[in-house]
């Protein structure tokens, strides 16, 4: 995968004291796991700049971080809305059969049958599993469950293709 490819994990949501701290919106599973990459990308219409984590803490269910340069009420305010990324690379490798929903979207779709049903649009967590959305030539959404042998059959990543047990 791309080593220079950015993944949003997060978004400031606000301001916690004069001290600088942001309430972050963690997009990451379990939200506190956005604690584990010292490295920030934080952009908005103004900057994209990299900062590093000085302090993060969960308070309650508020996820609260502290960059290094960032020491005010007002330096923080300029970050408000702002998004928050890492480089593809800085995330953790995954076992076998384990995959990044970043990863996987735009990759093709074909039945066990090679009819193509579309592309990887996106996912969904429902709980009991995820969700495998794809968007046929119609632009109509094909759910599929993203159950590794059951009903998702192979995955090539080098190939940007997904094989499904799956009739449309």
């Amino acid at each position: 995968m791309q080593s220079d490819k950015k993944i949003n994990i997060g978004k400031v949501i606000g301001l916690h004291g004069i001290k600088g701290w942001l309430k972050i919106l963690s997009f990451t599973s379990p939200p506190e796991n956005i604690f584990n990459y010292q490295s920030l990308i934080i952009s908005n219409e103004n900057i994209e700049e990299i900062f590093h984590i000085e302090n993060s803490r969960k308070q309650g269910k508020k996820i609260l971080i502290k960059l290094d340069g960032i020491d005010d009420r007002t330096s923080a305010e300029s970050l408000k809305q702002s998004r928050i990324h890492i480089f593809r690379a800085d995330l953790p490798e995954l076992s076998e059969n384990i995959y990044y929903w970043e990863d996987l979207l735009g990759f093709n779709v074909f039945n066990q049958n090679n009819i193509k049903l579309g592309l990887v649009d996106s996912f969904i967590e429902t709980g009991s599993n995820d969700v495998l959305i794809v968007k046929d030539e119609m632009k109509k959404n094909i759910l599929i469950p993203f159950l590794i042998n059951k009903t998702i059959k192979e995955v090539d990543l080098e190939n940007k293709l997904i094989i499904v047990d799956w009739e449309n």
